[in-house]
């Protein structure tokens, strides 16, 4: 059999080339495909893997081949914003210059690497050549010269800059502008870019940047679409309920509110605990307290506690509705619920529903594990001191480890004097490490809570 050396014909040779991953015309390897893993690795911030990444650019545009070129630019483009800023730092430390790049008429690549330049002067003809450019990258560089040291270099990228309106070009300047806006040099380019997409001729740009796929970016154009109210009530219903993004959910279900409070019922059941909160608090003062259980009994504290507060408002303690809704569960009753009547009880009750809390703990009628955690919490917080370890003591060894958690993070926080040895072995020999760990905590006082203990027994707290 031959060897790959002894093949002769000119189709074979090709095709031994292309195995090897040759170029018949360069004779070097094709790494077309690997830019876009370089820039995934130097995004992450690590200096080699960015010294490593400029070295290989700086030397492209000499030596690389047209379409490895194309292929560099295309995935510096779709590489997340603070790459460039990581490549224009590490341009000005120890390493290849880019000042050695050749100037090459409109090669938005070569300009792009040139405007990281130690010297001033070569930043300005980058400008110069970028603004002559179209295309995200070439915008995108000259917005971070917006921020440039040099007077001359900044005044020039931000003309430059402001008159750009293609959709694509306005997403690329505002990802690498949001970056920037803590930066002295950039004044206020941000706000007066702000105001530019205002204007009509750029409202495709701002649809745009609302489904733009750089977080920050698309939290900026939701606001500003909010602002020009380009949203429909029914797309402001939607975003607020399923949007992936906490801050462009909470925006909608905001503006939404504003122009129609009578939502709130649905905003009720969005999964987002901010925007439940969010329709709480644009309940009207008059909502029966039935309406309130639901959210009385929320999953999330701060929703609770919203709720909580449009009952003191009108004068009627929370409390109250939490003990009649205890009273009335029954087997039926939703364990989510429950759970959270036990948990809003423990933080606006008082010592006197301590046993409504422990018939929710009581072995010979086990409730589920969800509803014995929020029960032995709110026990921890209710109780007497003095009576802590023995309601709590014989629950240290629950079967759900949650539970055994909440036991021994009360124990600690509040008795850890009067705990016996033996509930602390119990607790030490746990095999769940969040258990264990609580448990260590209650022979262990902190100094702070050493300090502060004269305060607490005078009844006055040191803030």
């Amino acid at each position: 059999m031959l060897g790959e050396d002894e093949v002769t014909g000119p189709q074979e040779a090709g095709l031994l080339r292309r195995r090897r991953g040759r170029s018949p015309q360069h004779g070097a390897a094709d790494v077309s495909g690997r830019w876009g893993e370089w820039c995934a690795a130097a995004g992450r911030g690590r200096p080699a893997d960015v010294d490593a990444l400029l070295a290989r650019l700086l030397a492209l545009p000499a030596q690389g081949a047209p379409h490895e070129r194309a292929a560099a630019l295309a995935a510096l483009t779709a590489a997340p914003p603070r790459l460039l800023l990581l490549l224009d730092r590490a341009a000005r430390t120890a390493g290849p210059d880019a000042r050695d790049v050749p100037a090459a008429g409109h090669d938005v690549l070569a300009l792009l690497l040139r405007s990281f330049a130690p010297d001033g002067h070569v930043r300005q003809a980058a400008v110069e050549g970028l603004a002559c450019c179209g295309g995200p990258a070439a915008v995108a560089a000259l917005a971070l010269r917006s921020a440039d040291w040099v007077d001359a270099v900044r005044a020039r990228a931000t003309a430059a800059l402001l008159v750009r309106s293609a959709p694509e070009e306005v997403a690329a300047a505002v990802r690498v502008l949001l970056r920037l806006a803590g930066r002295s040099r950039t004044g206020a380019l941000l706000a007066d870019y702000r105001a530019l997409l205002c204007r009509s001729p750029h409202r495709r740009a701002v649809r745009v940047l609302v489904a733009d796929s750089d977080r920050a970016a698309r939290r900026f154009g939701v606001a500003l679409a909010l602002e020009l109210g380009e949203y429909a009530r029914g797309d402001l219903l939607r975003t607020a309920l399923r949007d992936r993004d906490q801050v462009c959910r909470t925006l909608c279900a905001q503006r939404l509110l504003d122009l129609e409070p009578d939502q709130a019922g649905r905003l009720l059941l969005a999964g987002d605990a901010a925007v439940r909160e969010l329709a709480v608090a644009a309940l009207p003062a008059d909502v029966p307290a039935t309406r309130l259980v639901v959210p009385l009994a929320d999953r999330a504290r701060m929703v609770r506690a919203t709720a909580r507060w449009q009952l003191y408002g009108r004068g009627e303690p929370p409390s109250a509705v939490y003990r009649r809704q205890l009273g009335r569960a029954g087997r039926t009753t939703p364990v989510r619920l429950l759970a959270g009547l036990a948990a809003g009880l423990g933080e606006c009750g008082d010592a006197a529903d301590v046993p409504a809390l422990m018939r929710l703990l009581d072995h010979r009628r086990p409730a589920p594990p969800m509803v014995r955690r929020a029960a032995v919490k709110a026990v921890g917080r209710l109780a007497p001191q003095e009576d802590l370890v023995g309601l709590l003591g014989p629950l240290a060894m629950d079967p759900d480890p949650g539970a055994a958690r909440e036991v021994f993070a009360a124990l600690a926080a509040r008795a850890p004097a009067e705990v016996p040895v033996e509930i602390r072995w119990i607790g030490s020999v746990r095999p769940e490490a969040a258990v264990r760990r609580a448990a260590a905590r209650i022979g262990a006082v902190p100094p702070r809570r050493a300090r502060s203990r004269t305060y607490e027994q005078s009844g006055h707290s040191p803030r």
